[in-house]
């Protein structure tokens, strides 16, 4: 990944917020039989992060997924904040700043999982 915003990483950030899931054996339980592949894509740089989720357990793909189950898309800042969990995803959804294609079903599902990681 060539990441021009030196101060936001989304390979870092979305490595934070998966050590967060992995410490919330509770929340992967709930996730059994889940197994998504997401997208996360930046729209003002060339920045991209995937995840695979396989029967909950979620790890970071290197490079690209052939058929993501959701994509994500917001400017780079916001996906950092929502992946390092200082910003709930909820209010850029709501604002139109984050974007997601795919089953609702997936998405209300992960937008609980990071509802669940963000600090109140």
């Amino acid at each position: 990944m060539n990441n021009s915003n030196a101060s936001c990483d989304l390979e870092t950030a979305l490595d934070q917020f998966l050590r967060a899931y992995v410490d919330r054996p509770d929340l992967i339980a709930h996730q059994k039989g889940w197994s998504p592949s997401i997208e996360l894509r930046a729209t003002d740089s060339a920045a991209m992060v995937s995840v695979l989720f396989v029967d909950g357990r979620a790890q970071a793909v290197h490079g690209t997924v052939a058929s993501p189950t959701l994509i994500v898309s917001s400017d780079e800042r916001t996906l950092c904040d929502v992946l390092s969990l200082k910003l709930s995803p909820n209010e850029p959804y709501l604002f139109g700043e984050l974007t997601v294609r795919g089953p609702e079903a997936d998405f209300v599902r992960l937008d609980y999982i990071a509802s669940e990681l963000c600090p109140q």
